[in-house]
């Protein structure tokens, strides 16, 4: 994508709409300094500092397509904590973000708390629960997803393996989607393809693709087979399989695979990579994108976002700035 069709994109951007749906957390950074080790174990001493909370999750996606320029309805589940609380109260303060957020009494909001220091992450500590949602909040959350996806130009499905996104919500969601022509796009840290039937299009990186097809996924070879056989195990209509360094490869069904170079990046963190990805994808097709420019605004809007420390978001002028350096940079 040139310059010039990049800022027309992003021009369209703006007017698009999505839905999110999908396991909403609280990711939290607590960042110190270390300059000692524990005389009762083994172990650094972190002298606390500053701390930053934001949403995480399918909240992080919907963080990210309203940076683009976009506007998000978010549907998902909270605890009924400060957690939860907190979440609400973040939300709050996004203009282009429409809530659609379930309390879920006796459950706890999902938190991911990461310690850090000298750029490095020490430990990452975990509160949640996984496991199915009981039935009154199921129900709550169906009704909430197809109210979110209501006039929606795109609809994407977060599922991080929480409990959030079970049949009755993947239900919903292909339904919103047949019935508004709004394509469906699954960002999945589950097993199994065929849940998502009909979907226009699966995200997942290439361990997830190696993990549902028992094949390796090194090469641009062993991609291209690797692709054919998930398409072979489930109904969606593209798989998009994201390679970190090597870039992104799309197979649409009854079509060769497509292979995407992004740029190279200095990384400092990959923490949320995925769901700014997720969102420059699902916000571009919204707004009425081919195929292949949808995938080369992820592939840059990730590049932009890996340079960044914790679960980081992207603005339009980061991304013509990536752009144009790109550009810019000398022939190898």
């Amino acid at each position: 994508m040139d310059l010039s069709a990049l800022q027309r994109l992003l021009e369209a951007i703006v007017s698009a709409r999505v839905a999110c749906v999908g396991d909403v957390m609280v990711d939290r950074f607590v960042y110190g300094e270390v300059g000692r080790t524990s005389p009762e174990a083994p172990v650094a001493v972190l002298a606390r500092g500053r701390e930053i909370a934001m949403l995480g999750g399918a909240g992080n996606v919907a963080r990210n397509v309203a940076a683009l320029g976009g506007s998000v309805a978010l549907a998902g589940v909270l605890g009924d904590d400060a957690a939860g609380a907190e979440a609400l109260r973040m939300l709050g303060a996004e203009p282009r973000m429409e809530g659609h957020l379930v309390s879920a009494p006796g459950r706890p909001t999902t938190v991911k708390t990461r310690y850090v220091a000298g750029g490095q992450q020490l430990l990452r500590v975990d509160t949640e629960e996984i496991g199915p949602l009981d039935p009154a909040t199921r129900s709550t959350l169906v009704n909430a997803t197809r109210h979110a996806a209501k006039d929606a130009g795109a609809i994407l499905l977060s599922d991080y393996g929480k409990g959030a996104v079970d049949d009755a919500v993947i239900a919903a969601c292909l339904e919103a989607a047949k019935v508004s022509g709004a394509p469906l796009i699954v960002d999945s840290k589950a097993r199994g393809l065929h849940r998502y039937g009909a979907a226009a299009l699966l995200k997942p990186n290439a361990a997830e693709l190696a993990h549902v097809t028992d094949m390796p996924t090194e090469t641009d070879a062993q991609i291209e087979a690797a692709l054919a056989k998930a398409l072979s195990l489930c109904e969606v209509a593209a798989i998009l399989v994201t390679r970190a360094g090597k870039g992104m490869s799309l197979m649409v069904r009854g079509e060769p695979v497509r292979h995407f170079r992004g740029a190279a990046r200095e990384v400092f963190d990959v923490s949320g990579a995925g769901d700014t990805a997720l969102a420059a994808l699902g916000l571009a097709l919204a707004a009425g994108a081919t195929h292949a420019d949808a995938v080369e605004l992820a592939l840059l809007a990730s590049g932009v976002a890996v340079g960044k420390t914790g679960t980081a978001v992207v603005s339009p002028a980061e991304l013509i700035e990536a752009e144009v350096a790109a550009h810019m940079a000398p022939a190898e």
